[in-house]
């Protein structure tokens, strides 16, 4: 949105902007920034969490991402963004979080509480635009990870869009899971130092709609994703279908996770396989009267018994359904996964809904040994739209794994969320 009269922080990010180039005067810049973003609150209460000790955790969360976007002349544009992040214990008088100072580490990794997230520099000329500096990455493999690199877009050819991109220094984001594994002889670098290579074509014709995705990730892995979906309306009843295939090819062998401490305090790896996996979904949608549902499949296989991934970072673009029980990022076993979703809207303001996810997992190697093992996740959900910009949500998930082992126990997690989009 264009704004008139701005804030004091949106004054000065112009003013930062101006100072990356000069071709157009602070008071220019001013009446062209736009500013994007969010601010979120979000109580979460979890018991006995996956791949954890803790019996519970309960806490509070404030997350704020705030762009500010400049046109610095017809064809250069700048965008500087802040983040604010802090997660507080519940129910303690100590440990809170919600500050910006000397010993703050911040959450998701960026560095502190408070930081800048993006500032980078635009070019647009004609159907090109290329952005360069600190930025997100906007792969199909990747959710809201950061880096720093140059991406180019193109859409000369109608319906198309084609991208290029090559980033490093990126963020070690905790939703990565495999940013514990050490690589090389010595086991010295962890996954995320590696640079991202990236290309895809993006492409619109209706009724079908298209996504090609390529991604090296330098000396670790090559991913590969092809998406394509069809859509239809019949009468009042629109139809979704959705397929997915993609596949990872390992350029490491092995890797080394840590393992503890020696007697002299020393770090202790064990080194693990790496394998190549591939990924096969299908979704099918619908909606009508203020009922919509949707089910599918996916399959995951690996081509060996080590560790391998389909999505970098978090769930990417993939089919997914749940909230805690499905991860991309880091496997060890051949599975197939079944889901369900369905929910009613009221008045164009409230949706009440649920999700079952099953899955089926063959060959997890748990010490050495190779278990099968059965699991599923039910999720209730409501979502308040009070809004355009407001809006409200809950959901209570429970997971049940059956013939895991101990720090893989049954989850109850309950989320309430309050965002405000700018």
């Amino acid at each position: 949105m264009k704004l008139t009269k701005l804030s004091l922080a949106a004054i000065v990010a112009a003013g930062a902007l101006t100072s990356v180039a000069s071709a157009a005067s602070l008071e220019e810049a001013i009446k062209n920034v736009e500013v994007t973003g969010y601010a979120r609150y979000r109580f979460d209460s979890q018991n006995a969490k996956l791949g954890s000790f803790k019996d519970t955790d309960n806490t509070h969360r404030f997350t704020s991402d705030i762009d500010f976007k400049a046109a610095l002349d017809d064809r250069f544009f700048g965008v500087i963004g802040f983040r604010y992040d802090s997660v507080d214990n519940s129910g303690e008088r100590f440990n809170a979080r919600t500050m910006v100072g000397v010993d703050d580490e911040g959450e998701d990794y960026f560095g502190q509480t408070f930081n800048v997230r993006q500032f980078y520099l635009g070019y647009t000329a004609g159907n090109t635009t290329i952005t360069a500096g600190r930025q997100v990455l906007g792969t199909f493999f990747t959710d809201d990870m950061v880096g720093t690199g140059i991406k180019v877009l193109n859409s000369d050819i109608g319906g198309l869009t084609l991208v290029g991109m090559a980033f490093d220094n990126l963020q070690d984001d905790a939703d990565t899971g495999t940013r514990l594994l050490k690589l090389g002889a010595n086991h010295n670098e962890y996954v995320d130092d590696r640079n991202l290579y990236g290309a895809a074509a993006i492409g619109s014709y209706d009724p079908i709609s298209f996504q090609l995705w390529y991604a090296a990730l330098d000396s670790v892995a090559q991913l590969y994703a092809a998406d394509v979906t069809l859509g239809a309306s019949l009468g009042d009843v629109d139809l979704s279908l959705q397929a997915q295939a993609a596949g990872s090819s390992m350029w490491a062998d092995n890797a080394g996770v840590y393992a503890g401490l020696d007697a002299m305090g020393n770090s202790l790896v064990d080194t693990v396989a790496l394998d190549d996996a591939t990924f096969l979904a299908v979704e099918l949608g619908a909606k009508a009267f203020g009922f919509d549902g949707s089910v599918g499949y996916v399959n995951l296989n690996t081509q060996g018994d080590g560790i391998s991934l389909i999505s970098f970072e978090d769930q990417g673009g993939f089919i997914t359904a749940g909230e805690d029980l499905l991860d991309y990022t880091k496997f060890a076993y051949d599975a197939n996964i079944y889901f369900i979703t369905a929910g009613y809207t009221f008045a164009d303001k409230v949706r009440v809904g649920a999700d079952y996810v099953g899955i089926r997992v063959d060959g997890e190697i748990i010490n050495g040994k190779a278990l099968n093992a059965d699991a599923y996740e039910a999720v209730a959900r409501v979502d308040y739209k009070y809004s355009k910009k407001l809006n409200f949500k809950a959901w209570y998930s429970y997971v049940d794994v059956d013939q895991y082992n101990e720090n893989k126990k049954d989850t109850k997690h309950l989320r309430f969320e309050a965002r405000y989009n700018f």
